[in-house]
């Protein structure tokens, strides 16, 4: 099953969501704003993909600028604490298949991840 990991105001979010229910594929999606990610769940979910905060990280969010944070300066534990705390921190949407992970919209790595 796919996930889905979107931000209902995100239009890339709104665009991969269309693809995935245009593809007939069995996916669930999760508004990440509303329903917020635990310190927990986050942190499994990066490890289930090998992925580490930095890679989810949104330097171009506005919470990234106002707060001044440097990536390499800071810890994976620090930028998971505040991803938790601010969710504009991740970047979006996040859909997992599997080991297969697309970060962004992006419709080529989708419809690879939609049709494996």
């Amino acid at each position: 099953m796919i996930e889905a990991y979107v931000y209902s105001s995100c239009t890339s979010c709104r665009k991969t969501l269309e693809e995935l229910q245009a593809s007939g594929a069995e996916f669930r999606s999760r508004d990440y704003f509303k329903d917020r990610f635990s310190r927990d769940e986050l942190k499994a979910m990066l490890d289930r993909t090998g992925m580490v905060p930095s890679m989810v990280l949104s330097t171009r969010s506005r919470a990234y600028r106002e707060r001044e944070l440097d990536a390499e300066n800071i810890s994976d534990d620090d930028l998971l604490d505040l991803m938790v705390e601010e969710p504009t921190l991740l970047r979006r949407p996040i859909v997992i298949k599997l080991d297969q992970v697309v970060i962004g919209y992006n419709p080529r790595l989708l419809a690879e991840l939609i049709a494996s």
